[in-house]
């Protein structure tokens, strides 16, 4: 059997991967993906990134979603990428798997995760950070492993290093690649490599602290890390913040993760010892990585899903028997195809309360219509709090940078600053009040700003809309 014949299945995994994304194509814009949309777009119309406009993620994200946008400036093109990602990690992890153990854990591998991928608890069919960084990790691991286990030209691992530095520039905690390549380094006893690993990490990661200093340092490293780090121990990102949020995640986290959890515990027994290295460091990557962020959205946890399909795939091909590995794969790819199969006789509404963000993003663009009808593109909104896929969709920008309350929790002048807003001449036209002032500033400041100088304007899908006086 010819080489490109034996990976014939895995393509037929990545087809399988793009047919069970595509209608999601159709669905609303996360809160999430808006952001970042919105973020992308005004950076693309002149608007100096972390400054003008502000967001917590690196460079390569946005230069993603511009990419997309350029396309159409349209929500199918953001999900477009997803549908993409969600392609290239299926066969990255089919070559991951038949690397690190055989043919047929690879294919395995492969056809798991075109199912469990969708992760429809944990936001799976939607272009998050945790989506995209997962992505050129899996690139990344997958080429170091090429390079190892097949004797290819170091090139391959500079490839490698390229693709782990990218990973960083979608998330932060994006360091799957560099970690599980600095493993693999060390079980190859190949130290002079390293510095060619190295040289392929620096290169994305240069490319955007160079950007960083170009548009301004101290607002590119503040939105990056120094927020984040100044807001350890405060109310926003301490212990019991930490807990509560877990708790309320917990659910929906546990329906996606809990099954590929249980059974990736039996693919450790099929592994050999540098396997078994490589992937605890990629799942320690993913676990630390969850943690980094605090907040423990479901979409945090796309970034351990890789790893453990990778050993669910161990443990379906390590087993003895056919009906064995059939009916344990069943069990894991079972939970995410009832749920995809009962999208189908519902109704439209049905379906929308179903889908994630679905029914909240048609509610949102309606809002977003009677926006646009009773402003002109010159004039700016204030969404409170974190409705932030409302600015893509109304196509207005807000003069007030944090477009989602964590940001407001953790940055101390983020209130005060809202309040001056508020309270200025140039404040916005329009103020959306998805959230009750009092929930954002307890003393009363933004309450009292909004009565001194809005009238209610009109109610639209239950959300109240007020005009500056």
């Amino acid at each position: 059997m010819t080489r490109a014949a034996a990976a014939r299945p895995i393509l037929v995994a990545a087809v399988l991967a793009v047919l069970l994304r595509v209608p999601f194509l159709a669905t609303g814009l996360s809160t999430d993906e808006g952001g970042y949309a919105y973020v992308a777009q005004q950076w693309s119309r002149g608007a100096l990134l972390y400054s003008q406009t502000w967001l917590d993620r690196p460079q390569g994200l946005l230069l993603t979603y511009r990419a997309l946008l350029a396309l159409d400036d349209a929500g199918w093109a953001v999900r477009l990428g997803m549908v993409l990602a969600g392609a290239i990690i299926t066969v990255a992890l089919g070559a991951i798997g038949w690397l690190l153990v055989n043919r047929a854990t690879g294919i395995t591998a492969a056809f798991l995760y075109a199912v469990v991928g969708v992760a429809p608890h944990l936001e799976g069919m939607t272009l998050n950070g945790e989506l995209l960084a997962a992505a050129p990790a899996a690139v990344s691991i997958a080429l170091a492993l090429w390079w190892w286990r097949r004797s290819r030209p170091v090139g391959w691992l500079a490839a490698a290093g390229l693709f782990a530095g990218l990973a960083l520039t979608m998330k932060q905690s994006g360091f799957e690649g560099v970690l599980v390549g600095a493993t693999l380094l060390v079980i190859a006893r190949r130290p002079r490599a390293a510095a060619v690993f190295a040289a392929g990490v620096a290169v994305p990661l240069l490319a955007s602290a160079l950007h960083g200093l170009v548009t301004g340092w101290p607002a590119y490293w503040d939105a990056l890390v120094g927020y984040q780090l100044s807001a350890i121990g405060s109310d926003g990102s301490n212990a019991s913040t930490r807990w509560t949020d877990l708790g309320r995640q917990a659910g929906d986290i546990a329906l996606d993760l809990t099954v590929p959890l249980l059974v990736s515990l039996l693919g450790w027994r099929v592994l050999d010892r540098p396997a078994r290295w490589l992937l605890a460091a990629w799942l320690a990557a993913g676990f630390v990585g969850v943690n980094l962020g605090g907040s423990y959205w479901p979409h945090y946890f796309v970034q351990v899903l890789p790893p453990l399909v990778v050993l669910a795939a161990a443990a379906v091909t390590g087993l003895r028997t056919r009906w064995r590995r059939l009916a344990v794969a069943a069990v894991v790819v079972l939970p995410t195809l009832i749920w995809l199969a009962a999208l189908v006789p519902m109704s439209p509404a049905g379906r929308a309360r179903t889908i994630p963000y679905d029914a909240l993003a048609a509610r949102d663009d309606r809002i977003a219509a009677v926006i646009r009808a009773t402003t002109t593109p010159a004039d700016e909104i204030y969404v409170l709090e974190s409705e932030a896929y409302l600015y893509f969709a109304a196509q207005r920008r807000s003069p007030y940078p944090y477009l989602w309350g964590k940001p407001i929790d953790k940055i101390p002048d983020a209130l005060p600053r809202l309040r001056e807003m508020l309270n200025s001449e140039q404040r916005p036209t329009l103020v959306v009040l998805d959230t009750p002032p009092a929930a954002v500033d307890p003393t009363g400041a933004v309450a009292a700003a909004l009565a001194a100088h809005y009238r209610p304007d009109t109610v639209v899908e239950g959300v109240p809309i007020l005009r500056a006086r």
